[in-house]
């Protein structure tokens, strides 16, 4: 069971974000509040210079299934005022050519206000804490050059001892 305890609790960006969020696994019931971040993460990616044009009813359904059959697992960050997801990591678990699973990142997104606090660290560290609990061996992460937060997110994942082990590359066809 996810539980941010062991988090650095004494850090007061820490404190503060564990009294002002909670911190949990993604339900159905959360699944409007995931796609709601979506046109903000649209625009950062830059899916439409790549000729990619967005679908939201499908992601929506997307989300749901996702969430639903456990293909892939998502950790919300909900603000308590408004019960507003103002955040996730979502990852699936490849367990094709090893022993143990292999996670790998599918997004992780914070809206731009709450970048700058203790929000995404706990969220990645509270992810971490769900692969380990899954059984991963390992976590792949790709991280999309082009978004705003990109450089931020690969210090973060250098800080926790990631190393690059290859590119992302795309183009519109």
């Amino acid at each position: 069971m996810l539980s941010p305890d062991h988090i650095e609790p004494h850090r007061r960006a820490y404190q503060h974000a564990l009294a002002h969020y909670d911190f949990r696994l993604a339900t159905l019931d959360d699944t409007d509040g995931i796609v709601s971040l979506w046109p903000e993460h649209w625009e950062e990616a830059h899916y439409r210079d790549r000729g990619i044009e967005p679908d939201e009813p499908r992601y929506r359904q997307w989300t749901r299934d996702q969430i639903e059959y456990l293909d892939r697992v998502f950790v919300v960050a909900v603000d308590r005022d408004s019960q507003k997801i103002i955040g996730f990591f979502a990852y699936s678990l490849d367990h094709n050519f090893s022993v143990k699973p292999v996670a790998v990142m599918g997004t992780f997104y914070v809206r731009k206000e709450h970048r700058r606090s203790a929000v995404p660290a706990i969220l990645f560290e509270l992810a971490l804490q769900a692969m380990e609990e899954d059984g991963a061996c390992a976590l792949h992460a790709p991280i999309a050059s082009e978004t705003l937060s990109s450089r931020a997110l690969e210090n973060t994942f250098r800080k926790h001892g990631f190393k690059t082990i290859g590119v992302l590359m795309g183009r519109a066809l």
